[in-house]
């Protein structure tokens, strides 16, 4: 499991940004990558279609607790055409779709700017 912290920049004091000081303790109880995974890809199969796929998800430590995953764009004879920096966000805790996650048609609309690009390179 990746887990990222997602931290606020603040000024060093006298200017030494050599090393920074990370304390992180987490007590909590968040639905599995696996339950997660699962949840999205059913969430892009019935709104988006079968091309696309839930990566890895990735444990988000921040205001709240967040898992983020990738989008992964697919073909059944050619694997994984493209890795999307498009990302669905799910509450850690609650299971449920993070407001600010892209909708079905912002994802729609990128993987069709992918296809004209890979067929502009061929």
């Amino acid at each position: 499991m990746t887990v990222l912290l997602a931290t606020a920049q603040r000024t060093p004091p006298e200017g030494d940004d050599t090393f920074t000081d990370v304390i992180v303790h987490v007590n909590a109880r968040v639905v599995s990558a696996a339950r997660v995974r699962r949840k999205v890809n059913g969430w892009l199969a019935m709104e988006i279609g079968d091309r696309l796929l839930a990566g890895e998800p990735e444990l988000m430590l921040g205001e709240r607790l967040t898992w983020r995953v990738p989008i992964r764009w697919t073909s059944p004879t050619r694997g994984v055409l493209a890795r999307m920096e498009l990302a669905i966000l799910i509450d850690a805790t609650s299971g449920d779709f993070v407001p600010g996650s892209p909708t079905s048609q912002e994802i729609e609309d990128h993987v069709a700017n992918l296809a004209r690009s890979l067929r502009s390179a061929a």
